[in-house]
């Protein structure tokens, strides 16, 4: 058996609130984003050696909803949908545990990524407007994802989610430390100025997002939803087979 994070749980929840939250706030430079979600996938760790696939979630679960607050500017008139969204977005680290004890070990932490892009697609067709996504964290910074022409708004949280993953196996994994990790994260992070120098598109912006997911449609509109946000729309399809695939695994285990 692999070993353990030496990191405690209330040390990574404590990172995970401290980058959150610098993320969010410091959103001319948010630079932290792209870390402060790999403490959390670090609790992940421990949750699986567990008999209960809800032990440690109480971690990720407060350190969201502390996220989620701080993403607006900790109004406190917020803070029961920033608990509701804590509690959602919970789901892709409980839906990790529960695919990888069913599964086996070769499950993929990918695998919250892909379940958290098709939270965020659910969240676009049925409650856009005041649905926080990892992608608004950039919406100061537009000529970082200039390349979201291409993969639609939401490709920006893809590359935020994708970055966390990076920084969580080079230093947060069992195995940590390890060169290519480490240069991979490095890339991840260094993407958005990448996109700077070498796009010269006019970035998607979150309002053009909704208007083009709006019920006025027209021709643009239309070609939109068919390409748009491509990356989340596949990444709904590949959860719902999934989690289709470890339920039937899971029943068939159990007869």
């Amino acid at each position: 058996m692999a070993k353990e994070t030496s990191y405690p749980p209330l040390a990574l929840f404590l990172a995970s609130c401290l980058l959150m939250t610098g993320g969010w706030l410091m959103a001319s430079f948010p630079i932290f984003i792209f870390m402060g979600l790999a403490p959390l996938f670090a609790l992940t760790d421990r949750a699986t050696g567990t008999a209960s696939i809800w032990e440690k979630m109480e971690w990720v679960l407060m350190a969201l909803s502390l996220s989620f607050l701080a993403a607006r500017l900790f109004d406190l008139t917020h803070l029961v949908s920033s608990i509701a969204f804590g509690i959602l977005f919970t789901l892709p680290f409980i839906g990790y545990v529960w695919v990888k004890q069913t599964l086996g070990p070769r499950v993929g932490k990918v695998s919250i990524v892909l379940f958290w892009l098709a939270l965020e697609y659910l969240l676009l067709k049925v409650y856009p407007s005041h649905s926080p996504f990892l992608a608004d964290a950039l919406r100061l910074e537009p000529a970082w994802t200039r390349w979201n022409i291409h993969t639609g708004y939401l490709g920006a949280s893809t590359w935020i989610l994708l970055a966390n993953l990076m920084v969580y196996y080079a230093i947060l994994s069992r195995n940590p430390f390890r060169w290519h990790w480490i240069l991979l994260a490095v890339i991840f992070i260094m993407s958005p100025f990448i996109s700077y120098y070498f796009f010269k598109s006019t970035t998607i912006t979150r309002t053009d997002m909704l208007n083009l997911y709006s019920e006025n449609l027209t021709t643009t509109n239309v070609m939109y939803l068919a390409r748009g946000e491509f990356i989340v729309r596949t990444a709904a399809w590949i959860s719902t087979l999934i989690l289709l695939f470890t339920l039937i695994k899971s029943q068939t285990t159990k007869a």
